[in-house]
């Protein structure tokens, strides 16, 4: 087991992340504050998220990572750019979850959680990233769909333009 623990503990900007990445963890940490309030955050994640499949699955996801982190979950306040080292994690779990690369995901995480839970969390990821991308407006959308059709974006861009101008 190699650790690299300045690359480990070194603080990432959260505005250097994928816009899905940003997405997550700032959901994440106004769940936490929610939660500290003892606050419901789902209606408000849903109007966030804008769509109610998205927060269930965040709030899943957020059970999930309750259940299998090895310590308490670090979350940052939400007007913070640098990431903890947990949420960076999440970070990386998100991009992979974008690019469907199973191998990233768990490289990121083969120190950190067992195998199984590893598997557990990039299920509930993939899940999350795909109700977020799916309830987006726009080309976004266009392009979630053409992909899950097996089409290209532009194809979906083009579509997206035809069916706005009908």
């Amino acid at each position: 087991m190699t650790h690299n623990f300045a690359a480990m503990f070194a603080h990432r900007d959260l505005r250097a992340s994928p816009v899905i990445a940003v997405q997550t963890v700032m959901a994440m940490r106004i769940a936490t504050l929610y939660a500290r309030a003892g606050r419901d955050p789902l209606p408000d994640m849903a109007v966030r998220l804008r769509s109610m499949r998205a927060a269930q699955a965040l709030q899943t996801l957020i059970a999930s990572v309750a259940r299998i982190w090895p310590e308490p979950f670090q979350a940052r306040r939400p007007c913070c750019m640098a990431m903890s080292p947990d949420e960076a994690l999440i970070a990386d779990m998100a991009a992979a979850a974008l690019h469907g690369d199973r191998a990233a995901a768990i490289h990121a995480t083969r120190d950190f959680l067992p195998s199984l839970s590893r598997d557990r969390l990039f299920r509930g990821m993939i899940e999350l990233v795909d109700a977020i991308r799916t309830a987006q407006p726009g080309p976004c959308a266009a392009r979630a769909d053409m992909d899950a059709a097996g089409g290209s974006a532009a194809e979906g861009a083009d579509q997206a333009a035809t069916d706005s101008r009908a």
